[in-house]
């Protein structure tokens, strides 16, 4: 217990520096003249903890209902992201007022649709894909990367999406949906674009305990997506017994955005280097973005091999750190101290002639500091 109590404080102090940062989000009011819908509409924009005073770029999750859904599920995201359990967002709340809400979010009737003429949700879907988002990019450093989250209409509409915009969005989360609406007319779009394998990307649904007008369909669609496997599109489900319509929306979020980055967390174990690779080559292949594992979490890692005495497996990641992160005082701070922990002091003097050529600008402080380790 004890060794296991020591490797994660480790770890722990590599994560305590997302707490260095800006506490929390920042959020931007933003208006678009929409030449789709003809009207004016408002977006709030929650941009991540340090976004300010950086130069990354992160991830967009899309949020209908924005106003409502965006503070908490940015929140979230930012929970989430200070413990390494998803990455940090920036979370765009498309705001749909009480007046088109309905317009916005859900289907018209196939009996009434024009073929020519796009109406209410898929109206609504055109003025996101060829207006919002092209403004979040030109506005802010976005990765490729795009989730969509909805609740209730705003869960028909996201499900919607997935089905007529395939691609357009690498993940979507959709709580408690109303897929009762016209006849479930949303099951046989869907059951369609199954037959066809044209869903992409992962998909997380939800239902509280509702009525069985809104269990019904869901449990209908569930069965869909295990009727027609498709290794392109990943899909999960999850009841929440204890919630309402009402106050499902903000666990439905939690647990949707930890399934978009289902394999981003690392265990809390003892991790190799290959493991961590494993790790990181799925964080990028999420992202769309090249992405190699940080310096100070190698060297946590590293520290907490060598503490179970794991030689092989500590000095191998230890080694890649200095590779990697050759100008770091850290990381060969971490090697040199392995090696002497597992009596190899050859190597251990070797490290420090390449520490002392490698690190440029190296203060006597320092250099004293590197040298102190063999006394």
């Amino acid at each position: 217990m004890k060794r296991i109590l020591y490797g994660l404080l480790l770890i722990l102090g590599s994560q305590c520096n997302a707490w260095s940062v800006e506490a929390v989000f920042t959020t931007e009011d933003l208006v678009i003249n929409s030449k789709k819908l003809g009207e004016t509409r408002n977006l709030v924009v929650y941009l991540p903890a340090g976004y300010l005073k950086s130069d990354a770029h992160y991830p967009v999750l899309y949020v209908t209902d924005g106003d409502i859904q965006g503070p908490h599920t940015a929140g979230t995201i930012d929970y989430l992201a200070k413990f390494d359990q998803a990455p940090q967002m920036i979370v765009v709340g498309i705001v749909n007022p009480r007046e088109t809400r309905e317009r916005d979010l859900t289907l018209t009737s196939a009996n009434n649709q024009n073929p020519q003429q796009l109406v209410n949700a898929d109206l609504f879907l055109a003025f996101v894909e060829q207006e919002v988002i092209p403004e979040v990019k030109a506005r802010y450093r976005t990765l490729d990367y795009q989730g969509l989250a909805g609740t209730s209409h705003g869960g028909q509409f996201a499900i919607n999406a997935l089905v007529k915009r395939p691609g357009l969005f690498n993940g979507v989360v959709a709580v408690s949906p109303s897929l009762y609406w016209n006849k479930s007319q949303l099951l046989t779009l869907t059951e369609n674009a199954l037959k066809q394998g044209s869903l992409q990307g992962r998909l997380y649904i939800s239902i509280a305990q509702e009525e069985p007008t809104m269990t019904e369909p869901f449990a209908n669609f569930v069965a869909l997506t295990k009727r027609y496997p498709n290794q392109q599109f990943a899909v999960t489900s999850q009841m929440f017994s204890n919630e309402t319509h009402n106050t499902t929306a903000l666990l439905g979020q939690y647990y949707g955005v930890k399934y978009l980055f289902n394999g981003w967390a690392i265990p809390e174990t003892p991790q190799t280097l290959a493991d961590l690779q494993a790790i990181f080559a799925t964080r990028s292949s999420l992202l769309k973005t090249s992405m190699i594992i940080p310096e100070d979490r190698a060297a946590g890692y590293g520290q907490w091999l060598q503490y179970l005495n794991r030689q092989d497996d500590a000095l191998a990641l230890l080694k890649w750190n200095t590779e990697n992160y050759p100008h770091s005082l850290n990381a060969h701070t971490a090697l040199i101290n392995a090696y002497l922990h597992f009596n190899m002091e050859d190597e251990a003097k070797q490290a420090l002639g390449t520490a002392l050529r490698l690190i440029k600008g190296l203060s006597t402080e320092q250099k004293e500091q590197l040298q102190g380790l063999f006394s």
